[in-house]
């Protein structure tokens, strides 16, 4: 009796596991991308701030929290230690010109804002009208 050959036994079981290590991977790939998408959305649950309503009333919206969302335009370094002044040009604004002062104080730079990056800002707006960072997320 002649013997037959187990390589095509083995070579389907292979080509089988090869499949499902593929579609594994594939899997983890788009349920990963799905949460790095989630993530991305920094602050989702606070209402973005916008401009017009900040240059109206001001004032009127201290003590609350928002979320600014743009590029920098303009940073500054204040003097005594109180941390940075930045402009951002918010994502949200169809107008090219509308920038918001953000007050960054010294605790809340954790990480290095750099001009024309974009960012995320949790931000408190003050008695004065002016939104200070409470977070900060890089894109």
């Amino acid at each position: 009796m002649p013997r037959r050959s187990r390589t095509n036994a083995k070579s389907r079981a292979q080509l089988s596991i090869y499949i499902l290590v593929g579609i594994a991977a594939f899997t983890a790939v788009v349920v990963g991308k799905f949460f790095l998408n989630k993530q991305s959305e920094h602050f989702s649950s606070y209402n973005e701030l916008s401009v017009a309503e900040l240059k109206e009333s001001g004032t009127s919206l201290s003590g609350n929290a928002y979320r600014v969302t743009g590029k920098i335009v303009e940073r500054m370094i204040l003097r005594g230690d109180r941390g940075l002044l930045v402009s951002v040009r918010p994502e949200a604004e169809g107008s090219a010109t509308s920038l918001i002062p953000v007050h960054v104080p010294p605790g809340a730079d954790r990480i290095n804002l750099e001009r024309g990056q974009q960012y995320s800002f949790k931000v408190e707006v003050s008695r004065e009208g002016l939104p200070v960072a409470l977070d900060i997320q890089a894109h």
